[in-house]
């Protein structure tokens, strides 16, 4: 009987999604690589920012900070390794909100080696919560020699972002899932 329920389970269930975000332990993702902020100082840029685990009525995370593009920067972001074996997810959903300013989704791959490299989608919040659903065939490629699509099954990291302009960041995920 248990093998006959099981056999029911996995041939009528078809994920539809998979979470990003560990709910138990939220400075890791589902994978258990740890959640990091990163900045532009990295290559010696002045960009400032913290990376907070809030709980309130609801856990999420909160990027807030400062991008600057003095000294050739210009970015903060949180990122996350990932190994994924499925090439079927389509897009990554995730709830947001912040302080009325653009930022962006930035996806790396296995064919995108160096630092500047990444394919990205940019979405806009407001002080409410929101959904937001990011279809990666529409992201654009950073640079002309890189591939033009990608598959899920090579996605080697995902960051939230904020950079390219001036301005003062607060930008809050809920959660966040890859989609089929």
């Amino acid at each position: 009987m248990r093998f006959f329920l099981f056999l029911i389970f996995f041939c009528f269930f078809d994920a539809k999604s998979m979470n990003l975000i560990n709910s138990i332990d939220m400075s890791k993702n589902t994978q258990s690589n740890e959640w990091v902020l990163i900045t532009d100082s990295v290559m010696g840029g002045v960009s400032n920012g913290e990376l907070k685990i809030i709980s309130d009525d609801k856990k999420f995370f909160r990027l807030e900070g400062t991008v600057s593009t003095k000294n050739n920067g210009g970015f903060i972001q949180f990122r996350s390794l990932f190994d994924l074996n499925e090439n079927d997810f389509s897009g990554i959903k995730f709830t947001t909100r912040g302080n009325n300013q653009t930022y962006f989704v930035h996806v790396r791959t296995k064919y995108t080696f160096l630092p500047w490299q990444y394919y990205s989608s940019k979405f806009n919040v407001n002080e409410d919560w929101n959904i937001k659903t990011l279809d990666f065939k529409e992201f654009e490629k950073s640079n002309f020699y890189q591939p033009g699509t990608f598959d899920s099954s090579e996605i080697t990291s995902i960051a939230f972002v904020a950079f390219g302009r001036d301005h003062d960041v607060k930008l809050d995920i809920l959660n966040a899932e890859l989609i089929k």
